[in-house]
């Protein structure tokens, strides 16, 4: 019986070991998860919304989990009907001598505090000659078969003069810009996170410019 007690007991106090070992991995690696979606850049919609007079508009949100203030932004949309075909559209209507196309380049100033999602009225016009007959014809109007839009920020700029270039811009644009896209990708872009931590190609040569320094 006194071998069988101390076998017992040499079992319970492995069971714990394990019990603890195991339990402060899963602490940990909840707190790297949590850590790595703290600082992180989140695109939480983009939407195609209209003002009183019926005229469209792209409307996108972002939050900011950085612990920067965002000042300006740099990114690109594409713009889809609804059998995911890409749209070629006349981004810059106001200007007659501007083509159209699939993507839409913008820099846009923001204000964007840490830990903030951003809130503002209005957005990016899209042009429809339906319902905006003081306006010149322009194209085909095909923003009114605008169903989906994809947006991707390329460039970040921080108020403490830093900048963050989003390392997978260039194949995001590759991948989607005039491209037939399946209705369920489109469905589930967002929210749309971009990780803000990971080392920059131009960082990797001369290791300056991370945003979290």
């Amino acid at each position: 019986m006194r071998i069988k007690r101390e076998t017992l007991v040499m079992l319970i106090s492995v069971c714990l070991i394990i019990l603890v070992t195991v339990s402060l991995s899963g602490t940990y690696a909840f707190a790297s998860t949590d850590k790595k979606d703290a600082i992180s850049i989140i695109h939480e919609s983009a939407d195609i919304l209209h003002y009183e007079d019926g005229v469209p508009y792209i409307h996108d949100i972002l939050t900011n989990n950085t612990d920067k203030t965002i000042i300006e932004t740099q990114y690109t949309m594409l713009a889809y009907d609804e059998n995911g075909s890409p749209l070629k559209l006349d981004w810059n209507f106001f200007d007659s001598s501007a083509d159209s196309s699939y993507e839409n380049a913008v820099s846009s100033k923001e204000n964007i505090l840490s830990g903030q999602t951003e809130e503002y009225r209005g957005g990016w016009s899209l042009y429809d000659g339906e319902v905006m007959k003081d306006f010149p014809k322009v194209g085909d109007g095909g923003a009114s078969q605008v169903t989906y839009v994809l947006v991707c920020l390329q460039k970040v700029m921080f108020e403490d003069g830093t900048v963050w270039e989003n390392p997978d811009y260039d194949n995001w644009l590759m991948t989607y810009a005039g491209k037939e896209t399946e209705i369920e990708e489109l469905q589930t872009y967002y929210p749309h996170r971009y990780d803000t931590t990971g080392k920059q190609p131009q960082e990797e040569e001369n290791e300056i410019g991370n945003i979290d320094q």
